[in-house]
C-alpha cells in the first residue's frame, strides 16, 4: 500500500482524470468512480484528504504517469502508513 494526502481540489481533479481515462461511471460493471470521492474520503483536522491505494494501482498507465508529476509539484504528498493511520483512525481512549 501507498499513502497520500492532498487538498480536495487536487484530489478531485485527479479523480476526474482517472474516471475519464477508465470510462467511469460504467453501467455494465456498476462502477461509479476510480477512487473514493473526496467528500467521502477521510480528512485530517487541517482539511487534507487522505488516500491509501495499492502499489499495483500506482503502476497502471495513467497513475504511473501522473504520480511523479504530482509528487514533484508538491500537490500530492506521499506519507508513511503510521502518519496515514494517525490521521484517519480515531484515537484510542
Amino acid at each position: 500500500m501507498r499513502f497520500f494526502r492532498s487538498t480536495d481540489a487536487v484530489y478531485e481533479s485527479i479523480r476526474t482524470q482517472l474516471d475519464g481515462a477508465y470510462g467511469y461511471p460504467n453501467a455494465d460493471t456498476k462502477t461509479l468512480t476510480s477512487i473514493t470521492p473526496a467528500a467521502d474520503a477521510p480528512h485530517d483536522t487541517q482539511g487534507r484528504v487522505y488516500l491509501a491505494i495499492s502499489g499495483e494501482y500506482c503502476e497502471y498507465n495513467l497513475p504511473a504517469e501522473l504520480l511523479p508529476q504530482l509528487l514533484a509539484s508538491g500537490a500530492v504528498e506521499e506519507i508513511a502508513e503510521d502518519a496515514h493511520r494517525a490521521a484517519v483512525e480515531p484515537p484510542e481512549p
